[in-house]
């Protein structure tokens, strides 16, 4: 009994070392054995800053005998900011074999610096046009805009009374051959003649949008290239019965993403309808349009936010695949907002407003599209061209106040921006603006007054000067 005792007293003691030994090992940091990669971080050579202006107004059918025939209603005023001041600039206007009055209002206008010459993000252009015609009628604004070989233009209808030009600019020196998908609230549309588009070097081409995708009520436009980088730009315009009621000209949103900034959505009349109205259809009222890229239902919140970061209108919504929504943002009293969406799935987004005409009847007079913007960076300059009540729009999304530095003509002041909210700032065509301190913050510049409405984004440079991190093979 004794000799068994002592064997089980063995037992047992090496079973406890052993599982003592099993837990210090599954605790006990093992010593790690990786092998890094070589690698080094380039930074490539500073490039030549372009941008792109899209160029004048444009009107179909003006002529009976060439109703095909696109031809321009006068020329854009056109404003141009660089930093330092004193760099020179380059501007190159760009061939418009579409446009039969090119040679009288010229054609889209590409500004561009040397390397080195400005510094770096630090150049921008904007345009303005107003136009009076039979077909044409309002205020256009628009940002000169980098190329780009991905783009998206959320914008307009071709529905009966509403026309939409695609504008492809080529300001590179090889020729480009381009892609242009239009998706509606049904789906993609079947449009043969948009693929294969050659864009010749220095010059654009214009597609009229109703060819490729008539009676759409959302369209959405997805602008790819392959060869040189293309400015895209939407024109769309709105004649109620024999009047023509406003146009815009649009330029591309921010690439999709979970998370979407609209800054800038200016309201100038109350009204509006509810969310949820199924015959919410129309001008008439705020709406977001939203589209996800990817082939799976997305859900979304889109919230409304005021000046001072409230929250005055929060809409859940379920966006389909494949299919484009506009969703009603609800009755929102006159004033300046930021429209906010949240995605689980990436998403691009613009949200339109409209502004009605004098009288006892009014009717639609104008529209704007406040388009989604990236975040900016350090610093930000700003062109302001001609137009009514100018003002520049900072939204700061973050939860935290932030303030920025607003340097207009050589006067500097500082403004502050409510988390979640946004600040106003009055400019005048044809100020220069630095921005300073904005990181993270999104902006938009505004025009109104009277039957005039438009806006245009102040968008952050492109990533083609970033570090880039090489392995070598």
């Amino acid at each position: 009994m004794i000799r068994g005792a002592v064997r089980l007293a063995a037992v047992l003691a090496a079973g406890g070392l052993a599982a003592g030994a099993l837990i210090a090992a599954s605790t006990a940091p093992l010593p790690e054995v990786a092998a890094r990669p070589p690698s080094t971080v380039v930074q490539p050579a500073e490039s030549r800053q372009l941008r792109v202006c899209p160029g004048p107004l444009l009107s179909l059918a003006d002529d009976a005998a060439s109703a095909a025939t696109a031809r321009s209603v006068g020329a854009p005023a056109l404003s141009i900011v660089a930093e330092p001041e004193s760099a020179s600039i380059e501007q190159a206007p760009l061939d418009a074999p579409d446009n039969a009055d090119a040679a009288t209002d010229g054609g889209p206008v590409a500004i561009s610096a040397e390397p080195g010459a400005v510094l770096a993000g630090m150049l921008a252009g904007a345009q303005s046009q107003s136009a009076a015609t039979e077909s044409l009628r309002g205020f256009a604004a628009a940002a000169c805009v980098e190329p780009a070989s991905d783009s998206w233009l959320l914008a307009g209808a071709t529905e009966v009374g509403r026309s939409g030009l695609v504008l492809l600019a080529n300001p590179g020196e090889v020729a480009s051959t381009v892609d242009v998908r239009v998706i509606g609230e049904t789906g993609a549309v079947e449009a043969p003649s948009g693929l294969g588009i050659v864009v010749p070097p220095r010059s654009q081409r214009v597609v009229s949008l109703a060819g490729l995708a008539p009676s759409v009520r959302t369209p959405v436009i997805h602008v790819t290239s392959a060869g040189a980088p293309i400015a895209a730009a939407l024109q769309h315009s709105i004649v109620l019965g024999l009047e023509p009621a406003g146009v815009e000209l649009s330029t591309p949103v921010a690439p999709p993403a979970t998370r979407q900034v609209v800054p800038g959505l200016v309201i100038t009349d109350v009204r509006g309808v509810a969310p949820d109205d199924d015959h919410a259809e129309g001008d008439d009222f705020p709406a977001v349009r939203l589209f996800a890229p990817d082939d799976a239902d997305a859900s979304a919140t889109v919230e409304v936010r005021d000046e001072v970061g409230a929250v005055v209108s929060q809409v859940d919504v379920t966006l389909a695949p494949g299919q484009t929504t506009d969703l009603p943002l609800g009755t929102l009293e006159a004033g300046s907002y930021t429209v906010v969406v949240d995605a689980d799935a990436p998403v691009v987004a613009a949200a339109r407003s409209t502004v009605l005409g004098e009288g006892d009847d009014p009717i639609l007079a104008d529209l704007a599209w406040a388009v989604a913007t990236g975040a900016l960076l350090e610093r930000a300059a700003v062109a302001i061209p001609d137009g009514p009540d100018a003002a520049l729009r900072l939204a700061n999304p973050g939860d935290d106040g932030a303030t920025a530095t607003v340097t207009i003509g050589g006067s500097e002041r500082s403004v502050a921006i409510p988390p979640g909210g946004a600040a106003s700032v009055d400019v005048r065509g044809g100020d220069r603006v630095i921005l300073d301190g904005v990181e993270g913050m999104h902006a938009a510049v505004t025009f109104g007054g009277g039957d005039v409405l438009a806006s245009m984004p102040v968008s952050p440079p492109g990533p083609l000067d970033s570090p880039v991190r090489v392995f070598p093979q």
